[in-house]
């Protein structure tokens, strides 16, 4: 990168930069081609060539209000077309659209283009055209912006795409808020939208004069130059001679009126921060020294005049010196007064000082520190004193202070104190007072959020962490003890998914000003994040307390949300830590309090459990078994047993129902409630059952190849059934094994049926598509919507196991089960009885004209020969006459 040239004023910037694309030219042009006018033929024969360009990048190239093409380029180029008589045709477009039509043929040239290594493979360059400089500009009003590290704090404007801002992420800028073009970012700009911006110094300065604006904003050194290229395609060496040439038969002065119309006037009388903070520290002495030099020139001057006139000269130059120091001194952006170190009397003040504090037309001379003060310690008048002391021995003083309005009103100010000699006395103070109020109100912030969570404004984790250990110790000296409740919104995501986010959001707000009417004002909510809240209670005599907050919590959400025109209703799972028998810090409190919440909504959620050491055994057991099921996938330590399914009336093995089994290397046969629960829990079940379902249609497809016709049927989880991937899943499966999806059948549960409805119902049509059979399994348990039955084509409903249990004890369960098995032949459905463990429960079934059945009497569950071995045989039981 080349060196940032030395700052002057933004004028002296536009002469250099038309200096340089002079200088570029006649590079391009070289000692031979000194006369622009030759008319030598051109290397090529081209009628006409098209030129690609960015077409928001003033005022080089950019559109009018009605989408006119315009700009330097435009004219430059038309200006080539009719020294070389070739047509130009100028596509404006993104720039990096630009690079793939030159690329792909599309375009001959592209113009306003930077040079990379890697376009220099694609690409032949011409020599730069012209430098620009990238500088950061602001808001006169501000001061102290010199580079990268003072803008933290500011929201940083840029075009969008611009190479700016991967250089302010490069040095830590991330507040960044971009603007489609430079026109938007500059009118942002106008309207105090934003207060610093990065953009091409080019580009800036044709706004700038374009708008009439050029004291509104200062500039810091160039952050970073660049150089403006035209390229062709690689290799292309003939049409880059002509264009060459083209541009060599336009004259230095031909192109510095073009440059001169498109870049305007100059801009002068900015300065930059660092040079008003120096000349508000050394003006007054600075021009005392100014006004007696020209004094003693004047007398100099004029030795041989008359006494008489000489002073009059220098009354006049005086006169002269006191307007330009009153002319700055009224104008500068920080208030300034003299301060009298003997009388205590304030001398003289600035425009901005009574702006500031507000003084109207209190007289000067009757102000003090004192009344200019908050008066609360340490903004005190002796604290203020102190500083004025200290700036009297000498040592130039800086330091922040709450200053108050002569009308009362308290802000934030940095006051810079200095002694200094004026009107030939020393003792003098020289104050600048500059309003920090916007940086300590950003700072102030940004303390408070380093605190609080930024949705409910409610303490963060990082806060209750601080308040739990004050709180514990005090607990240990007063012999009280201290209660952390971990708190978890009951299905939350369901009002996410349907509503949308921000409804959730409004819906954790409400919790969150509930939540504060039921806890005392020393207790704590808190919010560490997501739909999870905190509540620290201190000073508590025992858990009866405890115990009446949580109802008052559970009482304070029972009564609906209105949320955007929404009722909603929601509960809460609460875990319960106790000091000093459940830990005596806060992350051992936070520990037991998550496993007491995980045993709350394992429990049917809206309730609360206390922590017990049993419930830490079971986590370490639950966080070992989730850890070993990852394990197991990739150790191929499941496999799938068969339980087989018979046909009532004829005896025969018809198909099986697929289960999966843990078979642990160390722990042996894990049964399925051991892990099932947890793989749910975790999202595993969803590869475990992609598992068991390809693993299950290969060996259906195995028993078809031996000639069995029997349906394999394979439980889905809800996880699985509300991935959008589930059909494609199926679909693989099938292919896989070459199985005919006839022969393989989905068991859903009732509950599948309610939960994410749209999704459900949508994959369980594609999956029916396929030709795939459906049962509802368990059913009878839930609430089953009997419509839905019908609209999804289910095949066959599977009677839980609770109810065969007391089919032949219990009239209710008789009944029941009758009135299924009845429900499902009138809609067409296979009738499926589970848990079929004796010859009276069979011959029940058999008499109420139950299709198919399965349980331990008829075939406990084991390998695929057995099922095999099964299915060859006349019948599994006697089938007696009805």
């Amino acid at each position: 990168m080349p060196a940032v040239p030395s700052r002057r004023g933004l004028g002296s910037r536009c002469a250099a930069l038309a200096l340089s694309v002079c200088v570029a030219v006649a590079v391009l042009i070289g000692p031979a081609q000194a006369n622009p006018t030759s008319t030598t033929a051109s290397p090529a024969t081209r009628t006409s060539i098209k030129v690609a360009l960015d077409d928001n990048y003033p005022p080089f190239s950019f559109r009018d209000s009605e989408g006119a093409h315009m700009g330097m380029l435009q004219e430059l180029w038309a200006l080539w077309s009719e020294r070389t008589g070739v047509a130009v045709e100028l596509v404006g477009t993104d720039l990096s659209l630009a690079v793939k039509m030159v690329e792909q043929g599309k375009a001959d040239v592209i113009d306003t283009i930077f040079r990379t290594p890697a376009r220099d493979r694609t690409l032949d360059f011409s020599a730069p055209y012209a430098k620009l400089d990238v500088p950061i500009y602001f808001n006169a009003d501000l001061s102290g912006i010199t580079g990268p590290a003072s803008l933290r704090g500011y929201t940083v404007g840029v075009k969008n795409g611009d190479a700016c801002i991967d250089w302010l992420n490069d040095h830590g800028i991330i507040s960044i808020s971009r603007y489609p073009s430079f026109a938007s970012l500059i009118d942002a700009a106008i309207h105090q939208d934003i207060l610093v911006f990065c953009i091409d110094d080019p580009s800036a300065r044709y706004f700038l004069t374009k708008y009439g604006i050029q004291d509104r904003f200062r500039f810091t050194e160039p952050l970073y130059n660049g150089e403006l290229h035209w390229a062709v395609r690689k290799g292309d060496t003939a049409l880059r001679a002509l264009i060459t040439e083209g541009f060599n038969r336009i004259t230095p002065e031909e192109r510095r009126a073009i440059e001169d119309r498109w870049y305007g006037r100059k801009i002068t009388g900015v300065l930059d921060a660092n040079r008003l903070a120096l000349l508000s520290k050394i003006l007054i002495p600075v021009l005392i020294l100014g006004v007696a030099t020209l004094a003693w020139n004047a007398i100099l001057r004029r030795q041989v005049a008359a006494k008489t006139e000489s002073l009059r000269d220098a009354v006049a130059a005086l006169s002269v010196s006191e307007e330009q120091f009153r002319t700055i001194f009224d104008n500068v952006n920080d208030a300034i007064f003299i301060h009298d170190l003997d009388s205590t009397v304030i001398l003289q003040v600035n425009r901005r000082m009574v702006e500031m504090y507000r003084l109207g037309d209190y007289p000067v001379a009757a102000l003090d520190i004192g009344m200019l003060s908050s008066g609360i310690a340490p903004y005190t008048l002796d604290d203020a004193a102190a500083w004025v002391r200290k700036a009297a021995s000498g040592q130039s003083q800086i330091f922040e202070w709450h200053a108050r309005t002569l009308d009362g009103e308290l802000f934030w100010v940095e006051i810079s104190m200095r002694r200094a000699a004026l009107d030939g006395n020393d003792r003098r103070l020289l104050v600048v007072v500059r309003d920090i109020s916007e940086r300590k109100s950003a700072q102030e912030r940004m303390e408070f959020l380093s605190h609080h969570d930024p949705l409910t404004l409610l303490p963060n984790r990082l806060l209750v962490q601080d308040r739990a250990a004050q709180a514990i110790a005090r607990s240990e000296r007063n012999g009280r003890m201290v209660a952390l409740l971990a708190c978890d919104l009951d299905q939350f995501r369901a009002v996410n998914d349907s509503l949308g986010h921000s409804v959730g959001d409004l819906l954790l707000r409400a919790v969150a000003e509930r939540l504060k009417t039921c806890v005392r004002d020393t207790d704590t909510v808190s919010r560490p994040g997501g739909d999870e809240f905190l509540l620290l209670l201190s000073g508590l005599a025992d858990t009866d307390s405890v115990v009446e907050t949580v109802a008052s919590l559970h009482e304070a959400l029972t009564a609906p949300f209105d949320i955007d025109g929404n009722e909603l209703t929601i509960t809460l799972s609460t875990g319960i830590a106790m000091t000093p028998t459940d830990g005596a810090d806060f992350q051992t409190l936070l520990k037991n309090a998550d496993t007491a919440l995980h045993h709350a909504k394992s429990s049917g959620r809206n309730t609360h459990r206390f922590f017990a050491e049993a419930m830490n055994v079971e986590a370490v057991a639950h966080l070992s078994t989730r850890s070993g099921l990852r394990r197991a996938l990739e150790r191929g330590e499941f496999l799938v047993q068969y339980q087989p399914q018979v046909n009532l009336d004829s005896g025969l093995v018809i198909g099986a129902e697929a289960l999966v089994r843990w078979n642990h290397p160390e722990r042996g046969m894990i049964p399925p409630g051991a892990f099932i629960p947890i793989a749910e829990d975790s999202g595993l079940i969803v590869p475990i059952g992609e598992w068991v379902l390809r693993e299950s249609c290969r060996q259906a497809a195995q028993w078809q190849s031996a000639g069995l016709s029997l349906t394999v049927a394979v439980n889905l989880s809800a996880r699985q059934l509300q991935r959008p991937d589930l059909a494609d899943t199926v679909v693989a499966a099938l292919a896989d094994s070459g199985l005919d999806p006839l022969f393989l059948e989905l068991e859903l549960t009732e509950s599948m049926l309610i939960e994410n409805t749209d999704i459900v119902l949508a994959n369980i049509r594609k999956v029916k598509a396929l030709g795939v059979q459906l049962s509802i399994d368990d059913f009878g348990t839930g609430y089953s919507n009997l419509a839905y039955i019908g609209q999804l084509a289910v095949d066959k409903l599977k009677i839980d196991r609770s109810f065969i249990a007391d089919l032949c004890s219990n009239h209710d369960s008789a009944r029941i089960t009758a009135a299924v098995i009845q429900m499902a032949h009138s809609l067409n459905l296979t009738a499926v009885a589970e848990g079929v463990e004796d010859h009276g429960t069979l011959d029940q079934l058999r008499h109420l004209r139950c299709d198919v059945a399965q349980g331990y009497l008829l075939g406990r569950p084991g390998s695929a020969d057995v099922v095999e071995r099964m299915a060859r045989q006349t019948s599994v039981f006697p089938v007696p006459a009805i």
